[in-house]
């Protein structure tokens, strides 16, 4: 939904503090993502942890879960749900598993909290889409037409304004952030995309596809088509399914996503002309990044360049034609696909910077 829409539900509400922190309460703490939340949190200016929840986890210290934020939350043991409730956070960050966050979000707002929910319960706009897309009828459709699409490059007027925004999904996030600046010119006639996934996608608890003695190593196609993901894409772009495939790819890294995306131009374009499109688009989106065009080895991403960082990078190459073109996009799937586009919306549903807490430099190498 490349226009965006406005959300008066519940009214604005996101008046700066004069003094001392906001507070955010974090669900599904004891995961990947919501372990990348904490992580974020334990160095943001301007928002403090106010409670880490998990109902499997309860009574244990953050730490023994997440042995690399010991030093930072020390004394931090994980609660359960109605200890989460009552805590008077300013916002809850919801890292639970897809199908269960509706009954938190709804307790969440009765309690006043504004919501980012980084699973896939709100990401569509549409009750009859979800049912196609997920397979079962939405549990509360009225959350649908009230939550954002929390995608901040596109929709960050309305984010501020919100008191729910949808989580991102990471594959979704890396095609869309590559794809927008031709979706809003009417560029995209059509577009073959391959999505190539690091296992951290699969979450912290091992499937016999995602468990690494039976992934590590490998190549592998697990979907041909039709992700998940592509009711996001369709979406946000505003493109029809018929002109768009996307297959996902299993590879050997931990963290990462990477697009490959060959698209069929409407019109025959220049190089400087797409280069034009890109830089407007990209323009005041401080995580948006244009990869070079020499050196060669440097003009498509590697994930590797993004890793622990919120930074979207985008590469591309005109076919001599003037048609046909390959877009090439990378983020590290728990931070710009997750956790750090989930703080970024945080930062402006509070009034904040949207900057904040995610200046942190990429690692590399890696």
């Amino acid at each position: 939904m490349l226009q965006g829409k406005s959300l008066t539900w519940l009214g604005r509400r996101h008046a700066k503090k004069v003094k001392g922190l906001y507070r955010a309460a974090v669900w599904g703490a004891s995961g990947m993502a919501g372990g990348e939340v904490l992580r974020i949190l334990a160095q943001h200016p301007s928002v403090e942890v106010a409670c880490a929840v998990s109902n499997s986890k309860k009574g244990q210290f953050v730490w023994q879960v997440h042995p690399h934020l010991r030093a930072n939350f020390s004394n931090l043991a994980f609660c359960n749900t109605d200890e989460g409730l009552s805590t008077g956070a300013d916002i809850a960050l919801l890292a639970v598993p897809h199908g269960t966050a509706v009954p938190i979000i709804e307790s969440c707002l009765k309690k006043n909290m504004k919501v980012v929910d980084l699973s896939a319960d709100v990401r569509l706009s549409s009750s009859k889409d979800y049912e196609a897309w997920y397979g079962h009828s939405h549990p509360n459709p009225e959350l649908l037409s009230k939550a954002i699409y929390g995608l901040p490059e596109l929709h960050r007027d309305d984010i501020r304004d919100a008191v729910l925004v949808s989580g991102v999904g990471c594959n979704a996030s890396c095609c869309i952030l590559g794809l927008y600046p031709l979706a809003l010119m009417g560029l995209i006639e059509e577009a073959r995309i391959e999505v190539r996934v690091g296992s951290s996608e699969a979450g912290a608890s091992p499937t016999i596809g995602s468990h690494h003695p039976y992934r590590s190593r490998t190549l592998r196609v697990f979907e041909p088509f039709r992700h998940r993901h592509l009711a996001e894409i369709l979406q946000e772009l505003s493109l029809k399914e018929s002109a768009v495939t996307l297959t996902m790819s299993a590879v050997e890294i931990v963290r990462g996503v990477q697009m490959l995306s060959h698209i069929r131009l409407s019109q025959k374009m220049s190089e400087r002309d797409i280069w034009q499109i890109y830089r407007k688009a990209y323009a005041g989106n401080p995580f948006l990044q244009l990869c070079p065009a020499k050196p060669a080895h440097l003009r498509f991403p590697d994930p590797k360049l993004v890793t622990g960082c919120n930074n979207a990078m985008t590469g591309f190459a005109l076919h001599e034609d003037g048609r046909r073109m390959l877009v090439v996009t990378a983020i590290d799937n728990l931070m710009k696909g997750a956790a750090g586009t989930a703080v970024q919306a945080a930062n402006l549903m509070l009034g904040l910077a949207e900057t904040e807490g995610l200046t942190m430099m990429p690692v590399y190498p890696v």
